[in-house]
C-alpha cells in the first residue's frame, strides 16, 4: 500500500503538477505509451483497476491522453494505491484499487486560489457553509483547442478537457455532499494521410470526433458512537461516450449512455478482541447503446459484411455484501484479518463468493511482515456483451486468485525499505473469438502488441472491442517489488525497482502462454527532490522500463493491388527499452496572503527517441518506429491561499 498527500505529490518531478499522475512512479505500475492514462497493476489490464473518490466509484482516473487526472490536486487530501490484495470492502475488480480522498475546505473565511499553465487554467475557492461547515469549489479547463482556433494552427488532433467539483461538509464531519464531473473532447481537424511510412492508412478518414463525459452526485453520512462507526454513501450519475467518424464518405460511430445508481454502506464495531466490518456495496445501472458500423465477421452467420445500425437498451443490478473481522494477538503484534465477499453480477447473471485473508506481524526494530491471499471476480463490461452480435447467453466475468508476501522496515523514522513478492492466477478473461484484425501484426488485434495493442487495452472501458468475445482466456502474473524511501531534512525521494512478468493464453490463437501486451520485466525509477534555500526546490526522476512486446511482420504477399502481411511469431519481439529523465524546478514566494509557486516541470530533458510502436511501408519491406513524446516542458504558476 502506498499513500501520499496531494500537496506533496504534485511537486514530484515528472508529474506535471498533478499528484494522481505521480502514482505512475510507484512499483507495480506498468508504464503506458506516451504516458497515457490508465493504471495497469501487477500484470492486470487497466480495466481491472478500480478508482474511488470519497467512496464513490469513478469510471476514469485520467483525462484522455493522461495529461491530467479527473480532479485537480488542489482539491485532493490523500491518495492511496493498493496494487493488489485489496480488502473485501472493494469488489468487482481483478487488479488494484486507487482511493482518492478529497480535501475539506477551510470554513473560517472565503479564500480563492488557482493555477495557470501552458495547457490549462484552474480556480479553486473555499469558505464557510451551513451547519458550521465549509464549501470547496473547483473548476479547470484546458485550452489546446482555443490556441488552435486563435492561431489558426494546422493540428491533426485538437484535445480539450475540463472538470469541476463542488464539496460541502458539515462542521461535525457527519454529512458531506459531493458533486463532480469530467468532460473530454478530441477532434480530427485534417486528414493525417501518411503514405511514406505505410503505417495505419487513414487517408479515407475524413473526420473523427470523440467525447467522454461523466458526472457524479453523492452524499456521505457518517455517525460515530464510541468505537462504532456507520458510513452510508448513496450516489447517482451519468456517463456518456460518443465516437463518430466519416470513412469512405460513410458515417460510422457509437453513442453509449450509462446511468448508475449506487449505494455503499458499512459499519465497523469492536468485537472479540478486534474489529468487525460489515457492509453492502451495489448499484443499478441503465445502459443505452447505439452503433452504426461495419462489424467484424459474425461467427453465427454467413451473411456478407455491411454497415448496420444496432441499438441496445438494458438495465442491470450488481449487488454485493462483505464481512471482515480483524483480531489483534500477542499484545497487538499480530493482526489476523479474514474476510468474505459475495456478489451477484447483473450483466453476466453470475453469483460469486470471494474469501480473502491478510496477516500482519509487527516485529522488533520497526519490521513488519505481511501475507495475503484472496479471490477476486470482475463482471464483464457492457461492451463485452457486444451489441453487434446481440449475444444470446451471458458472458461470465473474469476471475483472479492473488498471493502476496511482503516485508517493510522503518529506519530512524525518516526512511523505509520494503519488498513484496506476488503471484496472480487469472481465468475467464475475455478474448476475441473472431477478429477483423487480419493480419494481427498490421491491424492491432489483441496479440499485435506495441502501440496498437496497448491502446486497445487503455480504451477498452470506453470504446469496447467491437469483436465477438468469449470468456475463455487464461493468464498468470508474478513479480517482486522493491522500494527504498527517504524523507529527511531537505531531501525526499525513493528508488523503486520491479521485476514483473505477465502472461496470457488465448486458446483459439495459441496453445501456449504469450507475454501480455504490457509485460515489462524490468522497471526502475529513481526520484529525488531537495530544497535549495528557503524558496527554491529542485528534483529529478529517472525511469528505465523494458520495451513492450509486439508481433512482427515476417513477409508480405500480393493480393490484387494490395500487399497482405504475414505474421511472424506472436509477440516474439520487443521494442527498445524506455529511458527518460525528467527535471522539476520550483520557486515559492511565501507571504501573509498565501504562497505563489512558479514551477517548471520538463519531461524527457534529453529529448530521447523512445519507440512506442511499429509501422511499415506499403509492401512491408521496411520497418519504422513511432516514438514517444519529445522534450515536453510544463510551466505554470499556482497560487495557494
Amino acid at each position: 500500500m502506498s499513500a501520499a498527500s496531494g500537496r506533496a505529490g504534485r511537486r514530484l518531478p515528472g508529474a506535471g503538477n498533478d499528484a494522481l499522475r505521480a502514482l505512475q512512479s510507484l512499483p507495480g505500475v506498468a508504464r503506458t505509451p506516451f504516458g497515457l492514462g490508465g493504471l495497469a497493476l501487477r500484470g492486470t489490464a487497466p480495466r481491472d483497476t478500480k478508482v474511488y473518490l470519497d467512496g464513490i466509484e469513478v469510471p476514469l482516473l485520467y483525462h484522455f491522453g493522461g495529461i491530467a487526472s479527473f480532479v485537480p490536486t488542489a482539491a485532493v487530501d490523500e491518495l492511496t494505491l493498493e496494487p493488489g490484495g485489496a480488502s473485501v470492502r472493494y469488489g468487482r475488480g481483478l487488479g488494484g484499487v486507487a482511493v482518492v480522498t478529497s480535501r475539506t475546505g477551510r470554513g473560517d473565511e472565503w479564500r480563492a486560489g488557482g493555477e495557470l499553465s501552458l495547457i490549462h487554467a484552474a480556480a479553486i475557492a473555499e469558505g464557510p457553509g451551513p451547519l458550521m461547515g465549509s464549501w470547496l469549489v473547483g473548476v479547470r479547463r484546458s485550452y489546446f483547442d482555443a490556441i488552435e482556433d486563435a492561431a489558426n494552427l494546422d493540428l491533426a488532433l485538437a484535445p480539450r478537457y475540463s472538470d469541476a467539483q463542488l464539496r460541502w461538509e458539515s462542521g461535525d464531519g457527519r454529512w458531506m455532499v459531493m458533486l463532480f464531473g469530467s468532460d473530454d473532447k478530441l477532434r480530427l481537424l485534417h486528414d493525417p494521410t501518411d503514405t511514406d511510412t505505410g503505417g495505419i492508412n487513414t487517408s479515407n478518414v475524413k473526420s473523427f470526433e470523440y467525447t467522454s463525459q461523466f458526472a457524479r452526485l453523492g452524499v456521505r453520512y457518517r455517525a460515530v458512537s464510541g468505537a462504532t462507526q456507520l458510513t452510508i454513501v448513496p450516489s447517482a450519475g451519468i456517463d456518456a461516450v460518443s465516437a463518430v467518424a466519416n470513412q469512405n464518405d460513410i458515417d460510422k460511430g457509437l453513442h453509449r449512455t450509462t446511468i448508475p445508481l449506487s449505494l455503499r454502506a458499512d459499519v465497523a464495531t469492536p468485537l472479540a478482541g478486534g474489529t468487525l466490518l460489515v457492509g453492502v456495496d451495489g448499484g443499478w445501472s441503465r445502459f443505452s447503446y447505439s452503433m452504426l458500423n461495419t462489424p467484424p465477421p459474425n461467427p453465427t452467420s454467413a451473411a456478407p459484411t455491411m454497415v448496420i445500425q444496432r441499438d441496445l437498451a438494458l438495465w442491470a443490478a450488481d449487488v454485493g455484501a462483505f464481512v471482515e473481522q480483524s483480531w489483534f494477538l500477542a499484545g497487538e503484534r499480530i493482526e489476523l484479518r479474514p474476510g468474505l465477499r459475495g456478489d451477484h453480477f447483473g450483466l453476466s447473471d453470475q453469483w460469486t463468493l470471494d474469501p480473502r485473508l491478510a496477516l500482519h506481524e509487527r516485529l522488533p526494530y520497526g519490521i513488519t511482515l505481511t501475507q495475503q491471499i484472496g479471490m477476486y471476480h470482475e463482471p464483464p463490461l457492457i461492451t463485452d456483451l457486444d451489441p453487434v452480435f446481440l449475444r444470446k447467453t451471458p458472458m461470465l466475468g473474469s476471475k483472479a486468485i492473488q498471493y502476496a508476501v511482503g516485508a517493510k522496515a522503518i529506519i530512524a523514522d525518516s526512511s523505509e525499505v520494503s519488498a513484496t513478492a506476488y503471484y496472480q492466477d487469472l481465468s475467464q478473461l475475455p478474448v476475441d473469438a473472431v477478429s477483423s484484425a487480419t493480419p494481427i501484426s498490421a491491424n492491432g488485434a489483441e496479440e499485435s502488441g506495441g502501440l496498437l495493442g496497448i491502446s486497445r487495452e487503455l480504451v477498452d472501458t470506453q470504446f469496447g472491442s467491437y469483436s465477438y468475445r468469449e470468456a475463455i482466456g487464461t493468464g498468470h502474473a508474478y513479480g517482486i517489488e522493491l522500494i527504498a524511501r527517504r524523507n529527511t531534512g531537505r531531501w525526499t525521494g525513493w528508488i523503486a525497482y520491479t521485476y514483473s512478468r505477465s502472461w496470457r493464453r488465448d486458446p483459439i490463437r495459441s496453445p501456449v502462454d504469450l507475454p501480455y501486451v504490457l509485460d515489462q520485466p524490468h522497471s526502475l525509477t529513481v526520484l529525488a527532490t531537495t530544497a535549495l534555500g528557503d524558496s527554491w526546490r529542485l528534483g529529478g526522476r529517472f525511469r528505465y522500463t523494458t520495451g513492450n512486446p509486439f508481433t512482427p511482420v515476417d513477409h508480405a504477399v500480393m493480393n490484387g493491388s494490395q500487399y497482405i502481411a504475414i505474421d511472424g511469431p506472436l509477440l516474439s519481439e520487443r521494442l527498445s527499452a524506455f529511458v527518460q529523465l525528467d527535471l522539476r524546478l520550483d520557486h515559492a514566494w511565501r507571504r501573509s496572503w498565501g504562497t505563489l509557486d512558479l514551477y517548471l516541470d520538463v519531461q524527457n530533458v534529453t529529448n530521447r527517441d523512445n519507440p512506442e510502436g511499429v509501422t511499415y511501408n506499403r509492401d512491408y519491406s521496411r520497418r519504422s518506429y513511432t516514438t514517444g513524446l519529445p522534450v515536453f516542458p510544463a510551466i505554470g504558476v499556482e497560487y495557494i491561499p
